[in-house]
């Protein structure tokens, strides 16, 4: 498997696409909660974002931080598989019952979540048909 990974995620837009897939999964993750918990009296629908984060790594408009102390922040992420996502709480207050969950929206951002991770997937395999033709093909 060794030999695979480095060909299949040896330089950076595999890693990207990878991490998207790992990402869009624990957004689907969270959508799924939401839909699941929309009827539970006081239930708050969380969200989680993560394509600002990737976006910011990618082109390099992050602001780079210094560390004046050890303790003051984490170190800066050395790589795209270091890049996690921020989950909120949406604390707004919603029905009478405490719930917020709003269903509309919720199945809707899980379906542009649900065509995210099929365009990564989609590129996923297209470099990995590249890889295998030209596996196959040399004479």
């Amino acid at each position: 498997m060794g030999l695979i990974n480095s060909l299949l995620f040896s330089d950076r837009t595999p890693a990207l696409l990878k991490r998207s897939l790992d990402l869009n999964a624990q957004k689907a993750s969270v959508h799924a909660a939401n839909i699941a918990n929309a009827e539970t009296p006081g239930f708050k629908a969380s969200r989680f974002e993560f394509e600002g984060i990737l976006r910011g790594a990618l082109d390099g408009s992050a602001m780079p931080l210094k560390a004046t102390h050890a303790g003051h922040f984490g170190s800066p992420v050395q790589d795209i598989q270091g890049i996690q996502g921020v989950t909120d709480v949406d604390l707004t207050q919603g029905r009478i019952d405490g719930n917020n969950v709003d269903m509309e929206k919720e199945v809707t951002a899980f379906s542009e979540t649900q065509m995210s991770y099929d365009a990564a997937i989609t590129a996923m395999n297209k470099r990995t048909g590249i890889l295998r033709s030209a596996i196959t093909d040399v004479k």
